[in-house]
This record gives C-alpha cells, structure tokens and sequence, in this order.
C-alpha cells in the first residue's frame, strides 16, 4: 500500500463532492448523519479556532476518492456550505483575524463575508491511499476505528470479504430498503444486519441450519457465508425486493423483527415459482393487521426475539401462509 497526505480548503473539497471526485459510501464506513448538531458546529468552530482536526482517509481508484474514515467531517462540511443546518446557539464568538465575530445559531449564508471566507478556506488533510489490497482496506478501517463506538452490526465488515461486503451493501441500497428503513435504523447501519439475516434464511439447507438472530450466530454465518455465495439466490432476492419495492409506493412501516421474514417470503415465492400477487396481498394484509395477530406477535414480544425459538417461530408463520396459497 502507498498514500499521498494533501492539504485541501473546505470549499475545495464541498466541490470535490458535488463533482463526485469524492464518494462518502464506501461499504466499510458508517452512513452520514452520525452526528448531532452540537458535533457539527463543534468541528465548524475548531476549525475557525484552528484547532487540530483528525486526516480523512481515503482509497483512490481511477481518479475518485472513497473515503473509509471521515464521512461524518466531510459530510458537515458538505452540508455546512450549503445551508444544510445552523450552528449550535451555545458556541462563543471566535477571532477573525483582529474582530470577534458572533457565530452560534448561524447557517453559513448568516455569516459575514469574512467568516464565509475564514471557512471556506480552512484546511483538513486527506490521506489518498493506493495499491491497496483487501486485507489493507480492512486493517485501515479497524485501526481507525479503534476505540470508537461501534456496533456489532457495523464491526462486522470486517469478518466479510470484499466480495460479500460490497453485496451486502448493494442489497441495503435498494429502494424497498428505503421505504422501511427509518433514520435510526439506518444510522445505526441496521439494514445491514437485516440483509446479513434475510442471507442467512435463503442459505437455509439440510446442511446448514443458521441457528439464529443472536451476534454470535450472524458472526459465524458471516464466517460461513465468506466462502458460500450462492449468486443466483442473490438474483432471486434482487427479483423479490423489486415485487416488494412496486407494491408498495410509499414509504411503509413493518416491525424490524419483521422485515427479514416479508423479504424472505418474497424470495421464497419467487424461488418455487408461487403467485406473486397472492403473496403480495397477503403482505399488506399482515401489515395493515399486525397489531392484533396474537398467533404471530407471541413470536416477536419479550427479550428474546433474536433466540432461535422465536425467529423460527415467524419463519414457520410465513412458510405455512405460504404454502396455504
């Protein structure tokens, strides 16, 4: 592996963004919007008190940048220039040049001219990494993430191989996911650990039983799964979330518990060639009566919904609907 260390102004690097020289969704990173506003308007105000800033980090391929290490900086700076929040009401007036100027509660069009400026060209320094291989990328991405609290669903990037990552990734950006996904879930980068279950229920086999939702059961599927893609199961979900995806126009509302066992249903009725529809209809029928379904919801209450019992239990409750069609 090799890197280049270059110094670049905010507004160099908003631009570099907008032309899509530089990529914030690297399969590796968290999703934007980890920050809360107090966050945001401190690195703003470290950077105009020229405080030090942690590099960014990114791989370079064929002349664009994917960053591994600094979405949540480069996407407040991004969203800074550009309106997209104001500043925290308790930061204090910081020093431009010889005047002290008022900043907290401010969107970047509030500011005077010479503070604009003083942000636009403050710096941060980005590590350019190339001739990276796999196991380079994924050791970055440990060491800078050392100490940081992440999830269990979001450490688990690091157990897949590059192949199984970036298919993951790919299914969590498909629309349906979208329509189901909520903001908390997708900050937290849930919708990866729902495909990494929808993946364990279509490996499903005489030789392979996943065991269940439990961290360690999705960690050794991970560990299984690095050597047994099955690509045309892959398809075959890909064909399920675009039925799911039309049917359903707006964005939706399902129980997260439930999310995978709708997707695999899907699968299922693709796979063995069932009646799409009928499987359809009867989707929207669970959702619009979730609340009062006792038979399912004994299967989803409680502490232990992840446990082998109670995700069987609803994986039984949609291969019997199924099969009833």
């Amino acid at each position: 592996m090799d890197y280049t260390c270059r110094t670049k102004t905010l507004q160099a690097l908003s631009k570099d963004m907008s032309k899509g020289r530089i990529l914030l969704s690297h399969k590796l990173q968290r999703k934007e919007g980890q920050w809360n506003t107090r966050q945001k308007s401190d690195l703003i105000d470290s950077l105009l008190r020229h405080y030090p800033i942690n590099p960014t980090y990114a791989i370079k391929e064929e002349g664009t940048l994917s960053v591994i290490d600094g979405v949540q900086r480069l996407s407040t700076v991004r969203d800074y220039l550009n309106d997209g929040f104001a500043l925290s009401k308790t930061l204090e007036p910081v020093m431009i040049g010889e005047e002290e100027k008022e900043i907290a509660g401010k969107k970047f069009s509030r500011l005077d001219e010479e503070t604009q400026d003083a942000i636009k060209s403050s710096e941060l320094q980005l590590y350019e990494l190339t001739d990276c291989t796999e196991k380079d990328v994924r050791e970055m991405f440990r060491r800078q993430n050392a100490g940081k609290a992440l999830s269990n669903g979001q450490l688990r990037v690091v157990r897949e191989s590059d192949k199984v990552s970036g298919l993951i990734y790919s299914l969590t950006e498909h629309p349906f996911f979208k329509k189901i996904i909520t903001k908390t879930q997708a900050k937290k980068d849930l919708d990866r650990d729902m495909v990494r279950e929808i993946l364990m229920l279509t490996e499903m086999s005489p030789e392979y039983d996943f065991g269940s939702f439990r961290s360690k059961d999705i960690d050794a599927f991970v560990d299984y799964y690095n050597d047994h893609i099955h690509m045309e199961n892959i398809e075959t979900l890909r064909t399920a979330l675009n039925h799911l995806d039309e049917s359903f126009p707006e964005k939706i509302k399902i129980k997260q518990t439930s999310i995978p066992m709708v997707c695999f249903g899907m699968y299922e009725v693709v796979k063995e060639h069932k009646d799409v529809q009928k499987y359809l209809d009867w989707v929207h029928h669970f959702i619009d009566t979730y609340d009062s379904n006792e038979e399912y919801l004994r299967y989803c209450n409680g502490g232990g919904t992840a446990s082998a019992e109670m995700v069987k239990g609803r994986l039984n409750y949609f291969k019997n609907a199924i099969e009833n069609m």
